[in-house]
């Protein structure tokens, strides 16, 4: 089984997260296969890259994203927080960010953040967006609200959809399994509570991607696993192991 590669938020931990900059380096430098990234709604309903509800840690702009039309999330510096030489970057349109997953074939991981914020027909806005595109077997739609997800394989039950959670937590394969889910999307101190996982949710036709593995050896003990995701800052790094596991095996 091939174990993907899934850059969180792009190369975010060299790069400014969730630009067009980190997420061509995730596949160009990084090797990646794809993208963990996060999607808001602009006051005008438009849908945009960005993980924080509010903007001032990732920009020069303040307030909820929410809050903002995108024409003026646009005039935004979406990079210079991470250093003076990535001044210039931009909020992104998840139109754009799928043009990249098209022009590359890339994988995408896509969390609706709803987990604290109401955004009305966020779900139904996204994947109208994927399918205009035809990029329905190359996104998975995952949201720490999982009435959330539930509603996306209402409106297009083909859509692959995880349940994302940060605690451990009991019988979450049956828990996936019985509302309909693709994938569990548990973070990485889960699997070390429950380190057969992967193995119950294989069984149950359910995938198991993991986040923010960072580490080497947290990615080693992954590949032990056989997750079938590695969410990372660092997909560099997920390369190279995987790379030598390849070469080893």
């Amino acid at each position: 089984m091939k174990i993907r590669n899934l850059a969180h938020r792009g190369f975010s931990g060299k790069y400014p997260e969730n630009t067009r900059l980190a997420f061509v380096k995730a596949i160009e430098e990084a090797g990646a296969d794809g993208f963990e990234s996060d999607v808001h709604l602009s006051a005008d309903g438009e849908p945009v890259v960005i993980h924080d509800h509010d903007l001032s840690r990732t920009t020069n702009g303040s307030g909820s994203v929410g809050g903002v039309k995108f024409a003026e999330l646009r005039l935004l510096d979406n990079g210079v927080w991470k250093g003076k030489e990535f001044a210039g970057q931009r909020i992104l349109h998840l139109d754009e960010l799928l043009e990249i997953v098209a022009e590359y074939k890339a994988f995408l991981n896509l969390e609706i953040k709803t987990g604290e914020i109401f955004y009305k027909d966020i779900e139904k806005i996204c994947i109208k967006r994927i399918n205009a595109l035809g990029l329905g077997k190359q996104v998975l739609i995952s949201s720490f609200n999982h009435i959330s997800v539930q509603r996306c394989m209402e409106i297009d039950p083909s859509i692959r959809t995880g349940f994302l959670y940060e605690s451990p937590l009991i019988n979450m394969v049956r828990y996936g399994k019985q509302h309909g889910a693709s994938a569990l999307h548990p973070r990485l101190c889960c699997l070390y509570y429950s380190p057969d996982l992967a193995d119950k949710a294989h069984a149950e036709g359910l995938e198991i991607n993991t986040w923010t593995v960072n580490t080497e050896d947290d990615m080693r003990y992954c590949i032990r696993l056989g997750v079938d995701s590695i969410i990372s800052n660092y997909p560099d790094k997920t390369s190279a192991l995987l790379k030598n596991q390849t070469t080893e095996g």
